[in-house]
């Protein structure tokens, strides 16, 4: 069992659909859909698990088939290798949530409604005028947490954005003193 298959992780998933067919014999093509593998897996499952050649084709009995993916199930390494993917899955997952935690501070309703906060969805305390960018704030979490939103915003709404930002022109000729860009006050 070692280079471990891909089919592998679904044995159970295998054996279920092996007992909710009729047919006695199976053959590499009937393993292909009902596995959804690909014709070199399908052979190399067929080959491994016991199965006869019969002219061309590889063939093996459905009881006899369930048989061996129940032993390859029961195996120490088959075990091994489900508890090692386990694991892994489980060190992903605590990484996510911990990345989650360390990242941006934002309440669960706010990260719901990310992907379709608009202009009109930034809190009261994010101000954006033409030439001038307002933010009020309680410590960095605060901060952190109303740029993000900003952010979001920007990429969702970026037109309306645009819009509030670029100053009305001026009539009449621009002094030397006169900014030709916005200001940002943070």
């Amino acid at each position: 069992m070692h280079g471990y298959p891909s089919w592998l992780q679904r044995i159970p998933e295998m054996i279920e659909a092996l007992g909710l067919i009729e047919a006695e014999r199976i053959d590499r093509r009937v393993v292909e859909r009902l596995f959804d593998l690909r014709r070199t897996a399908a052979s190399d499952l067929m080959r491994r698990l016991g199965a006869e050649q019969c002219g061309r084709c590889w063939i093996i009995g459905r009881g006899l088939l369930m048989a061996r993916l129940r032993e390859v199930q029961e195996h120490h390494e088959y075990q091994w290798e489900t508890a090692r993917r386990e694991r892994v899955v489980r060190v992903i997952d605590e990484a996510r949530r911990e990345r989650r935690r360390a990242v941006v501070p934002v309440t669960a309703a706010e990260l719901r409604r990310l992907g379709e906060i608009t202009i009109d969805g930034l809190p009261k305390t994010v101000r954006i005028e033409p030439g001038q960018l307002r933010v009020s704030f309680d410590g960095m979490d605060d901060l952190l947490r109303q740029l993000m939103l900003l952010v979001q915003v920007i990429d969702n709404d970026f037109d309306a954005v645009a819009r509030l930002i670029t100053p009305v022109p001026r009539k009449g000729p621009v002094s030397a003193g006169t900014p030709l860009s916005g200001e940002m006050a943070v």
